[in-house]
């Protein structure tokens, strides 16, 4: 059995981080966070950056989040 994994995670206005535990996605085989944990985090959440760069929404086989 592996070890849980999370995502760190802040909002602008605070130096605290906050980790939110992934989820496996069986289809690319990839941990990831869905938006609706991080908004759970952090509710006024908008969208995610990472140095300067917007981070894209995993989508379906149409381009749908």
């Amino acid at each position: 059995m592996s070890a849980l994994s999370s995502q760190a995670f802040r909002s602008q206005s605070s130096s605290k981080a906050v980790a939110i535990p992934t989820r496996h996605d069986p289809k690319s085989g990839q941990h990831v966070v869905r938006w609706k944990d991080i908004q759970q985090c952090f509710k006024d959440a908008q969208y995610i950056m990472h140095n300067g760069l917007a981070i894209m929404f995993l989508t379906d086989d149409d381009l749908e989040e």
